[in-house]
C-alpha cells in the first residue's frame, strides 16, 4: 500500500470515529447526511481541531480532528476497526465517566446523608437540651409555687391553731371561771357557816379549835388568791384543769376542817359531859357524905335523947335502925335529870297509820313478788330475763343532769321498753315487754330494786346525783302508780326507820337475824357490814327518799306529785314520836333537814320553827339517853345553826321545775 493509500485509510477512520462520536445512525454505506441528535448541532467541516465534550461535570476527552481536504477514497478495514476501537474505547470512557459520576453521587449522597443525620443529632441534642432545661425550668417554678402554696398552708395552719388555741383558752378560762365560781359559792357558803359556828362558841371553846382556825383563814386566803388568779385569765391550758383541781381540794379541804372542827369540838363535848358527869358525882359524893354526916348527927342526937330518956330506949333504938334507909337511897345525879324521861308515846316503836301503811305497801310488794316467781324460775327464760335487765340497766346507769336532753332520752328509753317497742339485746334480736305476760311486773320490781341500789353507789358519794334519779321516779310514779309504791317497799326493806318503824327484836332472836331485819347486810363471807358502812349506805337511802318527796317530775305529764312535801313533815311529825335509836335516828333526822329543810321551812314557817324547837328542846334530851355519839353532837350543832340564822340553806343540786 503506498503512502497516499495509508493517509486515506486514515482519514476515512477518522471520519469514521468522528461519525461514531457524533451520531448515532450508520457510518458505512453510501455517503448520507448522518443523523444527528436532538438538541446537537453538527460541527461545521471547517473548524479545525474540534474539541467534542462529553459531558461538563467530568473531565472531557478532547478529539482532535483533521479535516483534510475530501479525497476520494474507499473505506479500509483497519480504518473501520480503529474506528470501531475508537467508539469502544469512547464508550469505555464514557461507562467509566458514568461510573465515577454515580461513585461521585453516591459519595455525596453519603455525606449528605450523614451530614443530615449528624444535623438531626444536633438538632435531637439539642432540642432535648431545651426540653430539659425547659422542664428544670418549669420545676422550679412548680417548687417555688408549691414553697408558696406551702408558705401560705403554713401560715393559713399557724394561724387556725392559734384562734384555735385561743378559742380553747377561752372556753377553758370560761369553764374556769364557771367551775371555781361553783367551788366559790360552795367554799363561802361553808366558810361563813364555819366561821359563824366558831363566833357563838364560847372564848374556852374556841382556844381549842385555834389551829383549825388557823387552817380555815389559810384556805381562806389560797382560795382568794386562786380566784384572783383565774379571773386574770392568764394561765395555760393545763393550769385552767389544775385551778379546777385546786378549787375542789379547797372545798374538800375545807370540807375536812369543817369534820375535824365538828370532831374535835364532839370530843370537847364529850370531855365536858365526862368533866360534868364527875362534878357531877363528886357532889353526889359530898350530898352523900353530907346526909351521912347528917345522920351521924342525928343519931348521935337520938343516942343522947336516948340516954337522957331511959324509958324510950326501945323507942329510940327503933329511931336509930330507921335512918338507914334514907342513907341507901341517895339523891338522884344531876346528869339523868336534865333529861326528860321517855314518855310512852316516844316508846312505841311505829305509829299506826304508819304501819298500816306499811303493811299495805309490803304487801302489794310481797304479792308481785309471788307472781313473777315462774318467769324467774324458768331456766329457759334465762336469755329472756338477761335481755330485760339489759334494757333496764343501760338506760338507767346512764341517768344525770347533764342536760334537760339527757335525762330526757334515758327517761324516754325506759318508758318506750314498759310500753311494749322492742329493744335489741347483745345476740342481735330483739325483745318486747308484752313477749311474756309477767315480765310487766318483773322489770317493775327490777327498775325499782335499781333505782334503790344506786344509793349503795352513785348517791352516797354524790348528793346531788340524787335529784335526776328522783325526777324520774316521780315521773314513773305518776305513770305506774304501782311502781311508786313497789319503790316505797324496796326503800323500806333497806330502811324501815323511813316508815318510821322500829322494828323490835323478837324474844330469842339472833343479833344478827335482827341487824338483818333492820337492814344490815352480810358479806358473801357472811360476816355483818360495818357500822360506818350502814350508816354511809342508810344516809344515801334517806337522799333519795328526800329527793323524791321535792323533785318534780317531767312537766309533760302534769304537775302533781304523788308523794309530796307533807310525806316529809308527817315523817319529822312521827319521828320525834318513835323510840330513839344511836346513831341511826340522828344520821337520818339530819339528812331529811339538810335535803327538805328549806322547802318545809318556806312551806310550814312557824309551825316547822315550832318543830324544831320541839327537836332541839325534848327530843335531843331523850336521845341523849340512848345515845352520846357523833352524829347526834352533829345533829345538835346543826339544830343550833339553822336557829340561830332563822333560815336553812336549799340543798344543792335541787332541779328547778319544768328542768325537762
Amino acid at each position: 500500500m503506498s503512502v497516499d493509500d495509508r493517509l486515506n485509510m486514515e482519514t476515512v477512520l477518522q471520519h469514521a470515529a468522528l461519525a461514531s462520536s457524533t451520531c448515532t445512525g450508520r457510518t458505512l454505506g453510501e455517503d448520507r447526511d448522518p443523523l444527528w441528535e436532538a438538541g446537537r448541532k453538527p460541527i461545521p467541516r471547517e473548524a479545525e481541531e474540534p474539541i467534542v465534550k462529553l459531558d461538563s461535570s467530568i473531565p472531557h476527552i478532547p478529539v482532535r480532528v483533521v479535516t483534510e481536504p475530501s479525497l476520494p477514497c474507499f473505506p479500509d478495514a483497519d480504518a473501520i476497526n480503529a474506528s470501531i476501537v475508537k467508539r469502544e474505547l469512547a464508550d469505555e470512557a464514557k461507562k467509566s465517566v458514568r461510573l465515577q459520576l454515580n461513585a461521585l453521587k453516591e459519595r455525596q449522597e453519603t455525606f449528605r446523608l450523614k451530614r443530615e443525620s449528624l444535623q438531626q443529632e444536633v438538632e435531637r441534642h439539642s432540642e432535648q437540651l431545651n426540653q430539659k432545661a425547659l422542664r428544670e425550668q418549669k420545676k422550679n417554678q412548680l417548687i417555688e409555687e408549691a414553697e408558696k402554696l406551702t408558705r401560705a398552708q403554713l401560715e393559713e395552719q399557724q394561724r387556725e391553731q392559734l384562734e384555735m388555741r385561743h378559742n380553747t383558752n377561752s372556753k377553758l378560762h370560761k369553764l374556769a371561771v364557771e367551775g371555781v365560781s361553783r367551788c366559790q359559792q360552795r367554799f363561802r357558803k361553808k366558810y361563813e357557816g364555819i366561821a359563824k359556828l366558831l363566833l357563838s362558841l364560847d372564848r374556852e371553846t374556841v382556844q381549842v379549835c385555834a389551829e383549825h382556825n388557823k387552817q380555815l383563814k389559810e384556805l381562806g386566803q389560797q382560795f382568794d388568791q386562786l380566784v384572783s388568779t383565774v379571773a386574770a385569765g392568764k394561765m395555760e391550758q393545763s393550769e385552767f384543769l389544775r385551778s379546777l383541781i385546786k378549787a375542789e381540794q379547797c372545798c374538800k379541804s375545807l370540807q375536812q376542817v369543817e369534820q375535824d372542827i365538828i370532831r374535835q369540838l364532839a370530843e370537847f363535848s364529850q370531855l365536858i359531859q365526862q368533866q360534868l358527869k364527875l362534878e357531877a358525882a363528886k357532889k353526889l359524893e359530898e350530898e352523900r357524905q353530907r346526909q351521912l354526916e347528917e345522920e351521924k348527927r342525928r343519931q348521935q342526937q337520938e343516942k343522947e335523947e336516948m340516954e337522957a330518956r331511959q324509958k324510950q330506949a326501945e323507942a329510940a333504938k327503933e329511931k336509930a335502925t330507921a335512918p338507914p334507909a334514907p342513907a341507901a337511897a341517895p339523891a338522884p345525879a344531876p346528869t339523868p335529870t336534865l333529861a326528860v324521861a321517855p314518855s310512852e308515846s316516844t316508846t312505841t316503836n311505829v305509829h299506826p297509820e304508819r304501819l298500816q301503811f306499811y303493811n299495805d305497801v309490803i304487801a302489794l310488794y310481797q304479792g308481785k313478788v309471788d307472781s313473777v316467781k315462774p318467769l324467774q324460775t324458768e331456766e329457759s327464760l334465762k336469755q329472756y330475763r338477761t335481755g330485760c335487765q339489759r334494757a333496764i340497766n343501760l338506760p338507767l346507769n346512764a341517768i344525770s343532769a347533764v342536760s334537760p336532753q339527757h335525762l330526757s332520752n334515758s327517761f324516754e328509753k325506759l318508758y318506750n321498753f314498759f310500753a311494749g317497742q322492742p329493744v335489741k339485746v347483745l345476740n342481735g334480736t330483739s325483745i318486747t315487754i308484752n313477749d311474756h305476760p309477767l315480765a310487766r311486773d318483773y322489770c317493775m320490781l327490777l327498775m325499782a330494786k335499781k333505782f334503790v341500789s344506786q344509793t349503795d353507789t352513785a348517791i352516797s358519794s354524790n348528793p346531788q346525783a340524787a335529784f335526776p334519779f328522783a325526777s324520774v321516779i316521780a315521773t314513773f310514779w305518776k305513770l305506774m302508780p304501782d311502781f311508786g309504791k313497789v319503790f316505797l317497799a324496796y326503800l323500806y326493806k333497806e330502811s324501815p326507820f323511813l316508815v318510821p318503824y322500829v322494828i323490835p327484836q323478837q324474844p330469842g332472836q339472833a343479833p344478827e337475824a335482827y341487824l338483818k331485819t333492820i337492814g344490815y347486810r352480810l358479806s358473801d363471807n357472811n360476816e355483818l357490814e360495818k357500822p360506818d358502812s350502814y350508816l354511809k349506805r342508810q344516809t344515801g337511802i334517806a337522799r333519795l327518799y328526800a329527793a323524791v318527796i321535792i323533785t318534780p317530775g317531767r312537766k309533760a305529764d302534769g304537775p302533781e306529785h304523788c308523794f309530796g312535801l307533807e310525806e316529809g313533815w308527817r315523817w319529822l311529825a312521827h319521828v320525834v314520836h318513835v323510840k330513839p335509836l344511836p346513831d341511826v335516828s340522828a344520821t337520818l333526822i339530819m339528812e331529811i333537814l339538810q335535803t327538805l329543810g328549806f322547802e318545809l321551812w318556806r312551806t310550814y314557817g312557824k309551825q316547822f320553827v315550832k318543830l324544831l324547837l320541839f327537836i332541839q328542846n325534848h327530843y335531843l334530851p331523850q336521845l341523849a339517853v340512848y345515845d352520846e355519839g357523833g352524829p347526834k353532837t352533829r345533829l345538835e350543832m346543826l339544830l343550833a345553826k339553822f336557829l340561830r340564822e332563822r333560815q336553812i340553806p336549799q340543798a344543792v343540786g335541787v332541779l328547778p321545775p319544768g328542768f325537762w
